[in-house]
């Protein structure tokens, strides 16, 4: 039995009451029946806890390499090209304009 399917057997069995409850309101509001929402709501549980499960693993910062760090940054940097955004002119750049205080 793999693990994700394991770990949305023990969330099914721990809230099978709870999901009753959404099975009905679900067949209530869309008047359906609970037999052609329940696959529906299966998938959407077992999804939800997948994302649940890859978001409690490693983060990227904790198991990329420089490599991959520097392509994920010029991938970020890439995706803003499109956005049109203004250059800032060398004045507002100036050391002056930020600490404008300083000088």
């Amino acid at each position: 039995m793999s693990k994700i399917y394991h770990h949305y057997s023990d969330f099914n069995n721990s809230y099978a009451q709870d999901i009753e409850q959404v099975l009905g309101m679900l067949s209530k509001i869309t008047s359906c029946s609970v037999g052609e929402i329940k696959p529906h709501l299966d998938a959407l549980l077992n999804r939800l806890n997948q994302e649940k499960d890859d978001s409690a693993s490693a983060s990227f910062y904790e198991t990329s390499t420089h490599e991959e760090w520097s392509a994920e940054f010029q991938a970020w940097v890439d995706s803003h090209k499109s956005r049109d955004i203004p250059v800032l002119s060398d004045e507002a750049m100036s050391r002056e304009s930020i600490y404008p205080d300083r000088f």
